[in-house]
């Protein structure tokens, strides 16, 4: 299980889920600048979109190894953040990159001064912060994307798909319960290779608050009741990726390993998406 290395004839599947509700606007301390939650998400998801195409740059060109879908959910809407089909391979996405961006932020300097810094990266989709939070609604068609992905036969032997979940806070849309019983849905989905990844990550604006970051089961005990739920809400990690999360926590790590994070800051949401994004270490 999680064992099918990633090939055009069997390619794997991300989604990226990302929280656009109003709570995004509070401002986060993002490499040397601070901006908002949403402009911090937005810049790592479409780094993120660009790094797993270039992934699949060979000397024979640009190979069928990723789908990708990224949903947006906010103010009682739910968005295809990458085309209104959901999924998109590698080679479509590409083929329709927007124009490379330039933007400026006020960014600390090694010499102690503030100064605005220029940054060039691509934007397929902008930052959004509005209105409120419907997860439930969100989650709900993660499952039936993933649902229909693994049904293809194309895909059946194929690497599972991996969901990445942001958020910043609790759903608008349904209680504990109810996300806890879409998740596992999200979970039940399968290729002959094992079921869907599912890691959820709660980022925070504090970065005072206690990390928790691939716990161990033992680093939840006496955890409050939202940690819990975000808990029940996450796949158990397979052992493919042991090595890269014990780099992450310390060789002394002993799996099993939760595929969440919680009060993450960006940095930490980088460490997650980094490992979770990964796959298999292998592209035939």
């Amino acid at each position: 299980m999680y064992s099918q290395e990633i090939t055009r004839q069997h390619r794997s599947a991300i989604v990226i889920v990302l929280d656009r509700s109003g709570s995004m606007q509070e401002q986060i301390c993002f490499g040397q600048g601070v901006m908002s939650k949403a402009e911090a998400l937005s810049i790592i998801a479409n780094t993120l979109i660009a790094e797993i195409i270039d992934r699949c740059r060979r000397t024979d060109g640009l190979r069928h190894y990723y789908d990708i879908a990224a949903v947006g959910y906010s103010n009682n809407s739910v968005e295809m953040l990458l085309g209104s089909e959901g999924f998109q391979s590698v080679i479509e996405i590409d083929r329709h990159r927007p124009a490379e961006r330039r933007k400026a932020r006020e960014e600390l300097l090694p010499n102690g001064e503030w100064a605005m810094v220029e940054h060039s990266y691509t934007e397929w989709f902008e930052p959004k912060a509005e209105g409120n939070t419907p997860m439930y609604e969100a989650l709900l068609s993660v499952r039936d994307m993933v649902a229909e992905w693994c049904e293809q036969p194309e895909n059946r032997d194929s690497f599972p798909p991996v969901v990445i979940h942001i958020t910043d806070g609790e759903a608008s849309d349904c209680d504990h319960r109810e996300l806890i019983d879409i998740c596992n849905q999200i979970k039940r989905q399968a290729t002959s290779d094992g079921n869907a990844l599912l890691l959820n990550v709660h980022i925070t604006a504090n970065t005072h608050l206690p990390a928790i970051i691939f716990p161990m089961p033992d680093e939840l005990v006496g955890a409050g009741r939202y940690v819990q739920t975000l808990a029940d809400c996450s796949s158990i990690m397979p052992s493919v990726f042991d090595d890269e999360i014990r780099k992450l926590k310390g060789m002394t790590a002993t799996p099993p390993f939760l595929g969440m994070g919680y009060n993450a800051s960006v940095i930490d949401l980088l460490s997650i998406i980094n490992i979770g994004s990964r796959s298999v270490n292998n592209l035939k």
